[in-house]
């Protein structure tokens, strides 16, 4: 469709908004540009004309002072040569008394000198018959032990700066002018990618208007907005249902259906005859149905017995009416809080009843983790603080008096109280990483000279014969937050100690792959049963004790390491055969070349 310059259209209209702002906006910044330059070459050369005149006008106070005619004209000489201009010298009554690099006849008043003799500097810009040029004018008081006993007027010309400007002004006319044509072609293709499509949409409205229904909009812009595109589409859509008023309600139940089937909640209606005549996709899938569920019985479906009798008491009572239940899928862990409600129609006469599912499986998993956190931790304490108990009861009673072993019960109630510090810090940990409150300063870290730190924690740790083994690219580097990425390794390094045998060997790895860096530390250890490994990144989970006697663990490491790694945007794997050892790995990115 072909627009064309027609006084009053959108298409006019726009691009000379389009011209007018771009105009206004040039003009304001070149105003402003030339308004900058313009201020600036002025104090740079007032701070010039300051500079010169004050390195010589404590002489020139002292022959004023002196009274010695000829060094006041020698040094007002100097000052006008140094700036290129004229210097002159006014009395407390503002009358010039002397003047560079000629005098005048008549006698002179220059005003605004009361300024000057209070001690300050003035300056402007002048254009007097005095000069033929527009001249920087620098007032400034000549003192002689503290007291201003002159005026010294220095007047320099601004030709240059004048000239400067004059180019400016120049390059920014040229590069309004570039701008203009170009905002000219842009303003166009725009325009006409906002005025075709309106354009069109008139011409699609006008036969709608005339009674040919179902004529579409198409927009060809490549370029169109969002916001023409949702327009020509409600045209179309518009035109779409004006041609189907006369078909069935069949075909608008269905249209409510789509609707419908893009829900998340599942809903059920029934009619007053326990008839279903509405359901959705989500519904369907939260029972198991393939089939059409239309015009069934509510009592006929295997629905939950809960369910199927609430729909019953609303049809039964036929009373407008709310219930809430929770219902749960065994088979899939998830959890639905449905709403109930008997709807009447404006008449008075009973409609139905509709159940809404909402799927609350998440905050049920929430709070049932908030309660398990809770019972765990009350566990975990219980235990060393029963410790800590006897062993100081034993100690108060006196019923020990051999030194040693108070002593052994002493470590033991040190022993537990680090169990419990330990804990607190892990679960602090974990809270302050839930609370999204830990900063992650990251840093650029050398994993070699990283792993040699970790090798010193390893000889602390380790049992009697035991082994580290380190591979890692001399220059890999990674970008993370150390101390968290060190508590990683630690609890990884920690647990290949503690469930490896005494001559175990212990692997700790990285290498780049993909942008990333792959941690991992291997030991021929105990290893993990497959059935225990979906588990093992879980708070307070822990393997079968059973299988590690002695060994205590609040269960909170490798959560730990989870929520760390995740936090870096990476992610934890395990690989591991039951009696064969276990490998822990996980993958950060890697600093940048």
């Amino acid at each position: 469709m072909k627009l064309n310059f027609e006084k009053n259209t959108f298409f006019t209209k726009l691009i000379f908004r389009f011209l007018v702002i771009t105009m206004i906006v040039i003009l304001i910044f070149g105003f402003s540009v030339i308004t900058y330059f313009k201020t600036f070459f002025v104090e740079q050369k007032e701070a010039q004309i300051n500079k010169n005149s004050k390195a010589v006008i404590d002489y020139l106070a002292d022959s004023k002072a002196a009274d010695n005619k000829q060094e006041i004209v020698n040094w007002l000489s100097i000052i006008g040569e140094l700036n290129d201009g004229h210097a002159w010298l006014i009395n407390e009554q503002g009358v010039l008394e002397f003047s560079y690099p000629y005098s005048f006849d008549e006698e002179r008043t220059f005003s605004g000198y009361e300024t000057i003799f209070a001690g300050n500097t003035i300056s402007r810009e002048v254009d007097t018959a005095d000069f033929e040029l527009t001249m920087l004018f620098v007032g400034m008081p000549v003192k002689y032990q503290d007291e201003v006993i002159a005026g010294l007027l220095v007047f320099t010309p601004i030709d240059e700066i004048n000239s400067i400007i004059e180019h400016i002004v120049g390059i920014m006319i040229y590069i309004s002018l570039t701008a203009l044509i170009f905002i000219l072609f842009v303003s166009y293709y725009f325009s006409r990618s906002l005025a075709n499509p309106l354009h069109n949409m008139g011409l699609v409205a006008a036969r709608i208007s005339q009674g040919e229904y179902g004529k579409k909009v198409e927009i060809k812009e490549k370029g169109a907005s969002k916001e023409i595109k949702l327009l020509s589409e409600s045209i179309n859509l518009m035109s779409e249902k004006l041609e189907q008023t006369i078909k069935s309600l069949a075909e608008e139940k269905n249209k409510l259906k789509h609707v419908l089937s893009g829900m998340e909640e599942g809903i059920i209606a029934v009619n007053s005859s326990g008839r279903i005549i509405l359901t959705n996709q989500s519904a369907a899938s939260l029972f198991g149905f393939e089939e059409e569920l239309q015009a069934k019985k509510i009592s006929e479906l295997q629905l939950y017995p809960e369910v199927t009798e609430v729909f019953e008491q609303i049809i039964s009572r036929e009373e407008a009416a709310q219930e809430q239940l929770i219902i749960s899928k065994e088979d899939t862990n998830q959890y639905y809080l449905v709403h109930f409600t008997a709807i009447h129609l404006e008449d008075g006469n009973f409609w139905g009843g509709v159940a809404i599912f909402h799927d609350i499986s998440e905050r049920y998993r929430f709070e049932k983790l908030q309660r398990e956190f809770v019972a765990n931790v009350s566990h975990e304490l219980k235990s060393p603080l029963s410790s800590i108990r006897g062993s100081v009861e034993i100690l108060l009673d006196g019923i020990i008096e051999d030194p040693a072993e108070k002593r052994e019960y002493l470590k033991m109630i040190l022993r537990e109280s680090s169990s419990l510090s330990h804990l607190i810090d892990e679960t602090l940990t974990l809270a302050e990483i839930d609370a999204g409150g830990v900063e992650l300063n990251k840093e650029e870290i050398s994993v070699k000279d990283f792993f040699e730190n970790l090798r010193v924690f390893f000889k602390n740790i380790k049992k009697d014969e035991q082994s580290l083994k380190i591979e890692v690219e001399p220059e890999l580097k990674v970008r993370a937050n150390r101390e968290k990425l060190r508590q990683v390794l630690v609890n990884l390094l920690s647990n290949s100690v503690k469930y490896s045998a005494e001559t175990g060997r212990i692997k700790l790895k990285a290498e780049k792959e993909a942008g990333q860096v792959r941690f991992s530390v291997a030991d021929n250890g105990i290893g993990i049963p497959a059935t225990e490994q979906k588990n093992i990144w879980e708070r307070f989970y822990k393997v079968d004790k059973a299988r590690t006697p002695g060994e205590r663990s609040s269960g909170l490491g490798l959560a730990i390491v989870k929520q760390i790694v995740n936090e870096h945007q990476g992610e934890v794997f395990l690989e591991s055969s039951e009696g064969e050892g276990s490998t822990f790995s996980f993958t950060i990115p890697a600093a940048e070349a």
